[in-house]
């Protein structure tokens, strides 16, 4: 059908029609000559899908407009009818060679300082290649999309961050200098792993359902060793009872808030806060056993 008729049996008009097309949001219409394009069923029941999104989308947040990228993350999860042709990718490589590994990682570390100025939502693909230095198809040759993008710097930067814990962990058994270990690798990759619970946090604001459940995945993941060391310190009377989950959580809590303190503040050094915020937690919830342990520890990191 000429587009004309998509506009009478969708009841969009083709000027957002076109603008669906140019930002990918809707397949391209198969072209018979340079100014001559088909379209099918397959572009009524998108764009159906589309409207949908839309009025379920304005409900739920009483705004007046749907950022474009919503619209595609729904049509991924719930109304993948047809993918939209920049989705499109070569077979994936057998084996990921190092070289390959290496430029996955540069493309990677270019959008985490993207989102930092523009967030998720905003960062298109054009951006992402253009601040890695490759051209837009090549980007493709990478990830299949934005989100799959998105999804593979989660994966990054928390196994970057549990690496490093597991290594500096491994021959320390004092259960205090392990709980200053875990704090300082936190705060080493807190402007990486801050970005990413922003960006899902902001996901979640507007209602985008696969950001709230990665989101809760990722502080699972996050609190998973935090968890296995209170527990220890529980059972070894150094802690008295208490949920863990409920305490790493609150832990995380205190540790962010710590940071942007000495982020924004000058009169906190880093090492000041997070002294206090141990100090605080540790005297709050150290059985007698516990606090007379730490007692050596806090002064000893006092005087130096």
């Amino acid at each position: 059908m000429k587009i004309s008729e998509l506009e009478k049996l969708s009841g969009i008009p083709r000027s957002t029609i076109h603008h669906y097309v140019n930002n990918g949001v809707l397949h391209r219409p198969f072209k018979t000559g340079h100014t001559m394009a088909f379209y099918d069923n397959s572009h009524v029941k998108r764009l159906e899908a589309i409207q949908n999104i839309k009025i379920e989308y304005l409900k739920k947040t009483k705004r007046s407009k749907v950022p474009l990228d919503v619209i595609k993350h729904r049509l991924r999860e719930a109304y993948s009818l047809v993918k939209p042709v920049e989705s499109v990718v070569t077979a994936p490589l057998k084996e990921e060679s190092g070289r390959h590994l290496e430029k996955k990682e540069q493309i990677m570390e270019a959008t985490l300082n993207l989102y930092s100025h523009r967030g998720y939502y905003l960062t298109n693909i054009r951006e992402v290649a253009r601040a890695a230095g490759i051209s837009a198809p090549t980007f493709y040759r990478y990830f299949r999309d934005k989100r799959e993008l998105f999804v593979e710097i989660i994966e990054y930067v928390v196994k970057s961050f549990k690496k490093e814990i597991r290594q500096k962990l491994k021959k320390e058994k004092d259960l205090s200098k392990r709980s200053l270990i875990m704090f300082e690798v936190f705060y080493a990759h807190y402007p990486k792993i801050g970005e990413i619970l922003n960006q899902l946090r902001s996901g979640v604001i507007i209602g985008d359902q696969w950001s709230q459940d990665r989101l809760s995945s990722l502080y699972q993941e996050m609190m998973e060793g935090l968890k296995i060391e209170l527990k220890a310190a529980i059972r070894n009377g150094i802690i008295r009872p208490i949920d863990p989950t409920l305490m790493a959580y609150f832990n995380l809590a205190a540790n962010e808030a710590a940071m942007h303190l000495a982020l924004m503040d000058t009169n906190y050094a880093i090492d000041e806060v997070m002294l206090f915020v141990g100090d605080m937690l540790n005297r709050s919830f150290l059985t007698e056993k516990g606090k007379r342990l730490y007692e050596v520890f806090y002064k000893s990191k006092c005087h130096q």
